[in-house]
């Protein structure tokens, strides 16, 4: 008796070995997934945070070095920087400073105006001089010698000292009664996260963005971006 061979097309073969394979994920195997995406996330956002807090401590770190850079200046020279009369004479430098214009010189406020979008103060104020004299009379180390309207500044946007007035004007309220009345001159920041304004907060102030001798104009949102921060210098 002879045998009857029935032949499948390879195709076909391939196809029922491939059905044969096929089986969906069971609960514990989705479950792993789960917890290792759960993990990765963790660490991002664990990794991020920590990006976060040291960029803060950069930041606390530039406000105390531009507070201290300012009493020294004041203490040579019995002037805050940019509100020197005579920086010419009291800075001998090549080619020589000029004193900063846009305010009453010598009267203890560091005067100009900041466009509020690019963050340039005027060419020639008080405030465009302050870190220009501070550079030049040694008392800090880095500056953007390039830019005469925004000689400090950030990965984020630039950085000024300012009278209070001028950061009120950026910052509203923040020479209000309830908050700083008695201010003379801040120090401001722009275009800072609010991760990073909340971290700064938390270490020099009272930790509410609104509020204390730090502010900026509107409360924290998490990633969002404050487009001024105030601090009282």
């Amino acid at each position: 008796m002879s045998t009857i061979r029935i032949h499948m097309p390879l195709h076909l073969l391939l196809a029922k070995g491939c059905v044969r394979r096929q089986r969906g994920f069971t609960l514990v195997e989705m479950a792993l997934v789960l917890v290792i995406i759960g993990i990765i996330l963790a660490g991002i956002l664990n990794a991020q945070s920590m990006i976060e807090s040291s960029r803060a401590k950069d930041f606390v770190t530039i406000i105390e070095d531009i507070r201290t850079a300012t009493t020294y200046f004041k203490q040579r020279y019995r002037y805050l920087p940019g509100d020197l009369p005579t920086p010419a004479t009291d800075i001998t430098v090549v080619p020589a400073l000029v004193a900063g214009t846009g305010g009453t010189i010598g009267n203890g406020l560091i005067d100009g105006a900041i466009d509020a979008v690019t963050g340039l103060a005027i060419a020639g104020s008080e405030v465009a001089e302050a870190p220009w004299q501070l550079y030049n009379a040694g008392f800090i180390s880095k500056i953007d010698a390039g830019n005469a309207q925004r000689r400090l500044g950030t990965i984020y946007g630039a950085v000024h000292i300012a009278s209070a007035a001028t950061a009120n004007g950026l910052v509203p309220g923040f020479t209000a009664p309830a908050a700083n009345p008695a201010a003379r001159n801040a120090i401001l920041f722009q275009n800072l996260t609010c991760e990073i304004v909340t971290e700064i907060d938390n270490k020099i102030d009272d930790g509410v963005a609104t509020t204390g001798r730090a502010m900026a104009a509107a409360a924290c949102v998490s990633g969002a971006t404050v487009p001024w921060y105030a601090i009282v210098l």
